[in-house]
């Protein structure tokens, strides 16, 4: 209430300050015409010039309150007319401080009123947004954990029947089953709780590269390489192309094989038996330009913008029965960001889908390298360390069952 009256306030004094010359310049004539009147009473005799000239002072006087009062009347009416979208301000921030993020401002004009007004619209929609952003990270999240931790619960209680009702040679290969479905659902947790700290540090700004010169042909051939058995145990033929036999360019080992990684699942996910995944490579512009092509079920023209969205699934692709977190596609996105490049995605439904990643080559120089790096001027990463067979095991662990190997830690 101390607000608004001030406003108000302050409002009549702007009014009153800008009528003031006239109004007071208009009762001093009347008081001087009034002295004027009593001097002319006492040397004038003629009555009706008297009464004449009183009665236009009474008139200047009522002309000038009458335009006082009407100057106060407008500026009251003007006072509400601005400040109404104050307080419609002042409500709508209330109801979003309580949580109400549907409240709008309506915008009357364009002045810098209705610029603020429309400023705060805009404002509102970004809070809305997020909060469901925020809402659905959080569902997703439930639901992502609960449905492995319920399997590996599932598969603990078979293992506790299974005690009293087989003989040995029974009970080892049920459990053995058992534990490969739990290893599998452990996989998926990781690759969960990685993404999450991922997504945290990307958001925060804490994403960081550790660079140095890598051989980014052989580090791109070796992961995929490390990946084909296991998919052409699905059915699906992969291929890896390049132009290039070797090229030394500064960037993060271990998120060029997540990038690698992630796509080709992604791929995997919507492409059917006999299907193709080709990973090509290839030098443009001083770019390295890395592709990643299936022969899936493609993506929508008007849904390609959204894929790289954190927790955007496609229309269609939820139906499914491999179908990811929503998360992968942006921290590829983040990943490739991170080392100052692009990512794109081109798509025909029913033909297939092409993610197309361009990263500029820089080379480091010696004294930047790690000291791994000074001599060779390229880390030498084993195809098939332990390090990448963990990696792929996690990345892979929400589309393919443990129980279709034989030996989970021998798919490369």
């Amino acid at each position: 209430m101390i607000k608004r009256c001030s406003i108000k306030a302050k409002f009549f004094i702007m009014i009153l300050v800008i009528i003031a010359p006239f109004v007071l310049s208009r009762i001093l004539y009347a008081c001087v015409s009034f002295h004027s009147l009593d001097i002319m009473r006492i040397y004038q005799s003629d009555s009706l010039i008297l009464r004449a000239y009183h009665r236009r002072l009474t008139i200047e006087l009522v002309v000038v309150g009458f335009i006082t009062l009407l100057t106060l009347a407008l500026a009251y009416a003007l006072g509400n007319c601005f400040l109404k979208p104050i307080l419609d301000l002042q409500k709508a921030a209330k109801n979003m401080i309580e949580g109400e993020y549907s409240d709008r401002i309506v915008i009357y004009n364009d002045d810098e009123i209705g610029l603020m007004a429309e400023a705060f619209n805009k404002m509102a929609d970004t809070i809305e947004t997020h909060n469901r952003i925020h809402k659905n990270f959080f569902t997703h999240i439930f639901h992502e954990s609960k449905t492995p931790l319920n399997v590996i619960f599932s598969s603990v209680q078979l293992i506790d029947s299974y005690k009293d009702n087989l003989n040995y040679e029974q009970y080892k290969g049920k459990v053995s089953k058992q534990m490969c479905i739990i290893r599998q659902n452990c996989f998926r947790i990781m690759r969960l709780t990685n993404n999450l700290i991922d997504i945290n540090r990307h958001d925060n700004g804490f994403l960081r590269t550790k660079l140095d010169n890598y051989d980014i042909v052989k580090l791109i051939r070796d992961v995929t390489l490390s990946v084909k058995k296991y998919t052409e145990s699905r059915g699906i033929n992969l291929e890896f192309e390049s132009s290039l036999n070797s090229k030394i360019t500064a960037c993060d080992p271990d998120m060029i094989e997540r990038i690698i990684l992630n796509l080709i699942s992604n791929a995997i996910k919507f492409t059917d038996k006999d299907g193709l995944i080709n990973v090509k490579l290839a030098e443009k512009n001083n770019n390295i330009i890395l592709s990643v092509s299936d022969t899936g079920m493609g993506i929508p023209e008007k849904n390609l913008n959204q894929i790289f969205e954190l927790f955007k699934q496609v229309d269609g692709y939820t139906s499914r029965n491999k179908e990811g977190s929503g998360i992968g596609l942006y921290l590829v996105k983040a990943f490739v960001e991170a080392h100052n490049g692009t990512i794109q995605a081109s798509s025909v439904e029913s033909v297939g889908t092409t993610f197309e990643i361009t990263i500029p080559i820089r080379v480091l120089d010696k004294e930047t390298c790690s000291t791994s790096n000074k001599l060779s001027g390229k880390c030498e990463l084993p195809s098939k360390s332990e390090k990448l067979v963990s990696r792929i095991n996690i990345e892979f662990s929400d589309i393919y069952s443990c129980c279709d190997v034989v030996n989970h830690n021998n798919i490369l």
